[in-house]
């Protein structure tokens, strides 16, 4: 462990192996006690370390190096198996070496090497995001297999026939480090994107899908109201993720504001546009946008994608309430800006974009494939509202748009200058994390579905892993209120009706317009609209709802002082019978109908968020807005 740690630090067998000799004299003179062989490791782990450090700093060291990289000071050649191992260590910097070897080699956790290297675990995970990224660009996967070999054989082991000696521990050393490394290689994103990805990816689609928000020979970027994900073509995989919903950018189908995504070569600018008004047909607004985001893919890389997560999901919270003096803020290659200047500039861009690239999608593929005129797959198929016009490197003028088979397949439909059709599918399947384990399986307030995944990381399109959110329970003092709540959550139309899945909740949200004595009885006259709702990270998205107007009847409960329970329902009918009916129950009780007409919408929004908020606070979730699709969100908290 000491030699190969030395040879890899080092690059050079003499001096690693002087190190080697170094380090067990030390041993041998301080005689240190250890706690266990995990101490003894890190111990000896540490010293190399520190060892080979001072060896490199050393002026001699330094000189002899620069003589040896000169061609006509050439080292001695080594063997094939060493030669293998240089050439493809020898490319990493120093200290993504010493991650790539802890982790592979070592085995030891992200968590466990910060600590021993003195590092932030998302350093150390940057680190061996970049060591991947350049490996897997430079060398095949059977070199790398080959590399194992050599680091096994070469170097851990000294020899096949020890395989023999260990009833077959080598051979299998060797197959779980080099299925270790082929199936990481791939998994460039850390646990917070993935589990944004997860949430973006299986989103339940209510009327469009995801939205194409820019699209290149190299990128294909979607949105929703969760997440964007950047999609590698080359790669055939998502290789960024943008949170907007802690950026603030997540308004794609509000009424009164509307977040703006678009590409323009290498930039990508999100902004919020306020003040919007529908006229005739086309949307407008009042004043430039406060704030406004740009993304520079040419700079993605794995250091500046792991700082800008963590900038953007946590550490900085750089959205349109900031209260920061700057006018922008650089975090790598996401940069914001307040500067009005360059927020116009912008703008106008977001204008000509607009006018020129954006299509409505059923106007332009009509009659294609998953637009057929009899609409055979409408009911298994969404597509995105807009498609988008872009340039190839040819400069062949295409249009693509984004269709979802099933809410999970996702494929990229473009139509050529000539008229042909290609379809592009897109994998957006989220790796498990560093540990083998899935990041998507959370025991919180999740209530996301996410593609069930076997021990290798790999999609199962035959299981669908689903969080259940909490059954919502009255839990205020006023008694009318709380029966008539649970009367709503035992009634059948409102459990097996209403409510789609695990996945989701129900709500209710009596509206109560009056409350009349008769004998001991109570004649409540009320609305029972009723919602039902899924979770999208900090957002209760409605998927159902609907009103009934009725009157309940309500004894007092003798097995519960103080309480109620309902022994009449009277319920009004739909279409013509909806008038009739409420005048019917109302009878005898003057200008009690009239409430039911003069409906206030703003009566119904009191009631709702009144309970969503009691439902939050109840179950301590993370929850900040409750939203009906295409209109604005509703903050929950007071």
């Amino acid at each position: 462990m000491v030699y190969r740690l030395s040879l890899l630090l080092l690059k050079n067998t003499q001096d690693a192996e002087d190190a080697t000799q170094t380090i067990f004299l030390k041993v041998m003179e301080k005689q240190p006690v250890f706690a266990d062989e995990a101490h003894t490791r890190a111990w000896l782990l540490t010293v190399t370390r520190n060892y080979c450090r001072d060896v490199q700093r050393s002026f001699w060291h330094r000189k002899r190096t620069d003589m040896e990289q000169l061609p006509e000071q050439a080292v001695e050649p080594f063997d094939r198996q060493e030669s293998l191992l240089f050439e493809i260590f020898q490319t990493l910097p120093k200290k993504q070496r010493e991650v790539v070897y802890l982790y592979y080699f070592e085995d030891y956790s992200i968590r466990e090497i910060a600590t021993l290297l003195e590092r932030n675990e998302s350093t150390v995970q940057s680190q061996l995001f970049a060591a991947r990224k350049r490996m897997k660009k430079q060398f095949s996967t059977t070199k790398a297999a080959a590399l194992i070999l050599c680091l096994v054989f070469t170097l851990g082991f000294g020899g096949i026939a020890v395989d023999a000696a260990t009833g077959g521990r080598t051979a299998t050393a060797i197959h779980e480090v080099t299925e270790k490394i082929q199936a990481s290689i791939h998994r460039l994103l850390s646990d917070e994107d993935k589990q944004i990805a997860s949430e973006t990816v299986t989103l339940p689609i209510q009327v469009y899908a995801s939205d194409l928000v820019g699209i290149d020979e190299h990128y294909i970027l979607l949105a929703n109201e969760r997440g964007l994900l950047i999609y590698d073509r080359s790669q055939g995989e998502i290789t960024a993720v943008l949170d907007l919903q802690q950026m603030e950018c997540n308004y794609l189908n509000a009424n009164s504001i509307a977040t703006r995504i678009f590409l323009d070569g290498d930039k990508l600018y999100l902004f919020n546009e306020t003040g919007i008004e529908q006229r005739a047909g086309k949307m407008e607004s009042d004043s430039l946008p406060e704030f406004a985001y740009i993304c520079d893919l040419s700079m993605l890389s794995a250091q500046t994608a792991r700082e800008d997560a963590e900038a953007v999901n946590g550490e900085q919270n750089l959205n349109a309430n900031s209260t920061s003096d700057e006018t922008s803020d650089s975090t790598g290659y996401l940069t914001y800006t307040t500067d009005t200047a360059e927020i116009r500039a912008i703008y106008d861009l977001w204008l000509n974009y607009a006018k020129t690239r954006i299509h409505d999608t059923f106007d332009s593929f009509y009659g294609s494939d998953f637009l057929d005129q009899d609409n055979e797959k409408y009911n298994d198929m969404s597509y995105s509202r807009n498609s988008l016009s872009w340039p190839d490197k040819s400069g062949e003028n295409m249009l693509s748009c984004l269709v979802v088979y099933s809410n999970t397949d996702y494929e990229l439909y473009t139509k050529h200058a000539d008229g042909t059709l290609t379809c592009e599918k897109l994998d957006l399947t989220v790796k498990t994390n560093e540990d083998g384990n899935d990041p998507n399986h959370s025991t919180g307030n999740s209530a996301q579905t996410t593609d069930g995944q076997d021990n290798n990381g790999q999609t199962d399109d035959s299981s669908h892993t689903e969080n259940t959110l909490p059954v919502f329970s009255y839990t205020g003092d006023d008694a009318v209120l709380a029966t008539i709540c649970a009367y709503m959550m035992e009634s059948d139309e409102s459990q097996g009706y209403y409510r789609s899945s695990e996945a989701s909740v129900y709500i209710p949200a009596p509206v109560i317009y009056g409350v009349k004595q008769k004998d001991d009885d109570l004649m409540v006259f009320c609305n029972l609209w009723n919602f039902v709702y899924y979770q999208n990270g900090n957002t209760l998205e409605c998927e159902s709802g609907g009103e009934s107007p009725a009157r309940l009847r309500l004894h007092p409960d003798a097995d519960a002082p103080g309480g109620y329970q309902v022994i009449e329902d009277l319920r009004t009918g739909d279409g013509s019978e909806y008038d009739k009916g409420i005048k019917e129950f109302c009878k005898g009780y003057p200008g009690m109908a009239r409430k039911y007409f003069d409906y206030e919408e703003t009566d119904r929004e009191e009631a709702r968020t009144a309970l969503i908020r009691m439902y939050v606070k109840n179950n301590d979730l993370d929850i900040k807005y409750y939203k009906d699709y295409g209109w604005d969100p509703v903050p929950v908290s007071p």
